[in-house]
């Protein structure tokens, strides 16, 4: 059960942590210059539009999400959809696990809730009979657990001042290769369609000094330094739709697509009591 936890929560942060984003006092800048217009490259007018809308859709204050990630090459394989609401740094999300297999074997309804970096997990009920205490949630501090792995994630999921907000970060990051694919709905809105590629490097020489490090040691982990990226973009300027494949630290890829929609919604996110909570730490320390 412990180490189902284990690779549950890999998968999983980086589902959510990627996933959400909301206004934390983003430092990302729209890029400057002249509007872009008929005689500016299309190659530089997708870039332009792309990074204008990583920018304006981290400064909503609240967005429901949904979103598939289907894993493959690890321990765990399959797929693994969820929907949920953030705002700010809060944040709720119920995932459905009945179709991931291997050697976690998970299935059924997970909760999660995040509270600026630390994490709050309530496995499937065969799980959760497992805990010591009669406990439901399980408690992933990801600062205390970056230290442990020898960088600070903490720096690395405030890197604009979001939390945690690492896909729309990543648009910051989008090259010039990216172009114009065409118009597609989103969930019934109206989108622009575009793909290119993200440089991981880009974006560590963006971050503060203290943080840069700790951003390319977690590029030398995953071994990815360029990730390809579909980016869909409605009138508004707001970023509907991001699908890309992200390699993990095990050797296996999570291929992720992931939706914003209801655009200042109301959410509500409560903590749960302590009294309920069992820290990953002590889980962990008889591993």
């Amino acid at each position: 059960m412990r180490r189902a936890a284990v690779v549950v929560f890999a998968a999983l942060f980086l589902l959510v942590a990627v996933g959400c984003g909301g206004d934390g006092g983003s430092t990302a800048q729209a890029p400057t210059g002249t509007e872009p217009s008929s005689t500016v490259p299309s190659e530089s007018s997708a870039q332009e539009a792309v990074l204008q809308a990583g920018s304006k859709t981290q400064a909503a204050e609240s967005a429901r999400i949904n979103f598939t990630g289907t894993m493959s090459g690890g321990p765990a394989s399959g797929t693994i959809e969820g929907e949920g609401a953030f705002s700010g740094r809060q944040g709720r999300m119920t995932l459905d696990l009945s179709g991931l297999s291997g050697g976690a074997g998970l299935s059924g309804e997970m909760e999660m809730i995040f509270d600026e970096l630390v994490f709050y997990m309530k496995f499937p009920a065969a799980m959760t009979q497992a805990l010591p205490g009669g406990k439901e949630w399980v408690k992933f501090d990801l600062a205390e657990l970056g230290e442990q792995e020898g960088f600070d994630l903490q720096q690395m999921m405030q890197l604009s001042g979001t939390d945690p907000s690492q896909s729309l970060d990543l648009l910051r990051a989008a090259g010039t290769d990216f172009r114009e694919v065409g118009e597609e709905e989103v969930r019934g809105v109206s989108t622009t369609h575009y793909e290119g590629t993200v440089d991981l490097e880009k974006v560590a020489e963006q971050v503060p000094p203290e943080a840069r490090e700790s951003y390319r040691k977690l590029m030398e982990l995953s071994g990815q330094g360029q990730i390809p990226m579909d980016v869909w973009i409605d009138e508004e300027g707001m970023t509907r739709r991001i699908a890309y494949e992200q390699k993990l630290g095990d050797g296996s890829t999570m291929a992720l697509t992931q939706e914003y929609f209801d655009f200042g919604a109301d959410v509500d996110v409560e903590p749960p009591p302590d009294d309920e909570v069992l820290d990953i730490t002590d889980l962990m320390s008889g591993i």
